[in-house]
This record gives structure tokens, C-alpha cells and sequence, in this order.
């Protein structure tokens, strides 16, 4: 049983989950998740409803729970973060452990619990650095995790590094990319690497049964914001937007200690070069050689600073 699957992780979970031969039963609320195909279940209903949940998870095996809103809803609408991100987390993970089964939960926390840590120098382990939620985001997360923890249920916590989407809006860019120093560290991982983690938890759970282990893509992918950008901006022959327009304040992404759960999980395929070419071709190659050889030598300048 999948939750969240119409957020922009889980359709890449989803199709993970049926690539290796899983049946897959969603809890919807509004809206389906397209081109899915079959051996998929729709339950409609919300996760803060005890009877859609239960209906959901009526013949599961394992739980992913995705649902979830993200920043900058969450700084927006407090409220509306805890009812989703932790009354949500406490109905789904009540009725796990009424039903009584053993099953696997699979949850996606967040590496933003440990907060913005510009005087680190060593990779962020674990079990060396403690949480400090600065966000509503991240204090809903570690609420979350302490629910999870302390029922009884079994369970795995992946706290997962900032996943760049593979459809990115303009709405993105203004309210999410200018919120991070370009000088700001963070560990790259593609999100088709980030759902193998998923199934692969649900797949050798007994090997990642009460860990909390952190998904990232590894020393190679280790890098400033400004490197990921770069990447992306590169597709359509941009430059970097000024650099006065980004944040000044540390944001909570770092580089990370991920050899555990590398070792027990082998998420770690692709690299921001495999997702600057998948990021390329969501668009028609004509209109990239005119971005590129065209609009960004002429006009780009101009097209970040009023972006």
C-alpha cells in the first residue's frame, strides 16, 4: 500500500514497485497517477480517514507512506502540515499495528532534520549528529519519526537528501531555488535511485528492519547548489541567475555518510549527469538547439534576472 503517490516521488516509487513485480494498492485523494498500468488498486480517500486507510489496507504486505506536503506549504499553512504530515503519519500507523500484522513500513523522512549545519565539516552520520528541525517541515518529520518509533510497528526511516524533480515549474523556481546559497553544500541523488532504495527496503526489510539510515547519492554526487544548478540551467544554454537573488541564510542540506545504507540497500546508480540528459529530454530537441544556440547566447542574461 502506497500513500502519496501523486506527489512528485510517488509515481517513480510506484512504477519501482511494479518493475519488480509488486501489486500496488494507492489511497488517492484527489486525482490518479497516470501511465501506471496494471496490478494497481485504487482506494479513494484520505489518510486522515481511519476508514478509507483501513479499506487501504485490507490485503497489504508492506506500507510506503509518502503522504506528505512539503516546504514552502508547510511554512505557509502550519496547520495544515501537522494534520497531514503527523495526525496523517499517527492514523496510517495506528492502523498498522490494529491490524496486527508484522508488515513493513517504509517511511521518507527527511535530511532536513538535522538543519542547517554550515560549520560541519565531515559528512553528517547518524549516529554523530543530532536533529535540529529549524522548519515547520522538518519539526513535522521528526514528529513523525518519533510516532513511528515509538508504536511498536515495524519500520524502516529513510531520511532523504533534497530530490530535484524531473519536472520542475516555475512556481519551483520562485519559491523553492532562491531559498538556497549557491555556496551551500548538498549530496545530489537522482529519484529513480532514491524509489530503488524504497523497494529495496521493502524487498530485504529484514536487513533494514528499526534503522533510520540516510539516501543520498554518495561521495561522487557530493557538491555546492550552485554545481546542480548549473547542471539544469546548462539544458537551455543559461547562465546561473545573480548571485544577489539566492539566500544568504544556510540551508538544511549538507554531504552525508550513506556507505550503510548504501551497503544494505544498492540504490546508488545514477549520477547528475544521467539527470541533466533525463531532465532533456522531456522537450523537443528543436527547441532545445534554439535555446541553446539562440536565446541563451542572445537573451539569457536578461531571462535569469526577471525569472
Amino acid at each position: 500500500m502506497v500513500t502519496g503517490a501523486t506527489g512528485r516521488l510517488g509515481p517513480f516509487v510506484c512504477r519501482a514497485l511494479l518493475e519488480e513485480g509488486f501489486n500496488v494498492s494507492l489511497l488517492l485523494h484527489r486525482k490518479k497517477v497516470k501511465g501506471l498500468g496494471k496490478n494497481i488498486e485504487i482506494v479513494w480517500g484520505s489518510i486522515n480517514d481511519h476508514d478509507s486507510v483501513r479499506k487501504a489496507l485490507d490485503g497489504a504486505d508492506a506500507v510506503v507512506h509518502l503522504a506528505g506536503v512539503v516546504q514552502p506549504l508547510t511554512e505557509e499553512k502550519p496547520d495544515l502540515a501537522q494534520r497531514i504530515n503527523v495526525d496523517g503519519t499517527q492514523t496510517v500507523v495506528s492502523l498498522v499495528k490494529e491490524s496486527g500484522k508484522r508488515m513493513p513500513f517504509v517511511y521518507p523522512s527527511s535530511v532536513a532534520v538535522f538543519g542547517p549545519r554550515p560549520d560541519l565539516t565531515e559528512c553528517i552520520q547518524n549516529d554523530k549528529v543530532t536533529c535540529n528541525p529549524t522548519s515547520v517541515y522538518a519539526k513535522t518529520k521528526v514528529q513523525s519519526e518519533n510516532i513511528i518509533k515509538e508504536s511498536g510497528i515495524d519500520y524502516v526511516i529513510l531520511r532523504l537528501t533534497a530530490v530535484p524533480y524531473l519536472r520542475l515549474a516555475i512556481g519551483d523556481v520562485k519559491t523553492q531555488m532562491y531559498t538556497i546559497p549557491l555556496k551551500n553544500r548538498l549530496e545530489f541523488c537522482h529519484p529513480d535511485d532514491v524509489a530503488l532504495a524504497m523497494v529495496n527496503a521493502v524487498k530485504n526489510f529484514q536487513q533494514v528492519k528499526g534503522k533510520t539510515l540516510i539516501v543520498a547519492g554518495g561521495s561522487s554526487q557530493q557538491m555546492l547548489f550552485e554545481d546542480m544548478l548549473r547542471a539544469i540551467f546548462k539544458t537551455f544554454g543559461l547562465p546561473l541567475p545573480p548571485q544577489h537573488k539566492f539566500a544568504r541564510e544556510p540551508f538544511p542540506l549538507h554531504w552525508y555518510d550513506t556507505s550503510t545504507s548504501q551497503e544494505l540497500l544498492k540504490f546508488q546508480r545514477k549520477k547528475l549527469d544521467d539527470y541533466s540528459k533525463d531532465f532533456a529530454r522531456q522537450f523537443p530537441a528543436p527547441f532545445l538547439a534554439f535555446m541553446r544556440h539562440f536565446i541563451g547566447p542572445v537573451f539569457g542574461r536578461l531571462i535569469v534576472r526577471v525569472v
